[in-house]
């Protein structure tokens, strides 16, 4: 997260999932520490069409390891990992998971 918020200016607003880890205590010290310029939005509970990141994983599993063998050798993590790289390469693409009209709150 300190890596993310190098170089920005303003208030940064995050949206994250209920996944425990994003209301850790850690988590919750770091934003205070922030002093206001990072602000946590929290999704619903059980809203995954409101994620973009669900269109990703949708993307991922559709067009990615599920959809060829792995090679001998080849460890699944090292495929999904590929295939998220091969899924950043590609801005129209990780521009598109923001299209959909469930998660429009996102070009606000």
């Amino acid at each position: 997260m300190t890596e993310f918020r190098k170089g920005r200016r303003g208030k940064v607003f995050l949206v994250v999932d209920g996944h425990p880890s994003h209301r850790a205590k850690a988590v919750a010290s770091y934003v205070a520490g922030c002093r206001g310029a990072l602000e946590l939005h929290f999704l619903p509970p059980y809203a995954p069409d409101l994620n973009p990141d669900e269109f990703v994983w949708q993307y991922a599993k559709t067009n990615g390891a599920a959809k060829r063998p792995l090679k001998q050798n080849e460890s699944l993590r090292d495929r999904v990992e590929s295939d998220l790289a091969a899924i950043k390469a590609r801005p129209d693409l990780v521009g598109s998971f923001f299209k959909a009209e469930s998660v429009a709150y996102t070009s606000y």
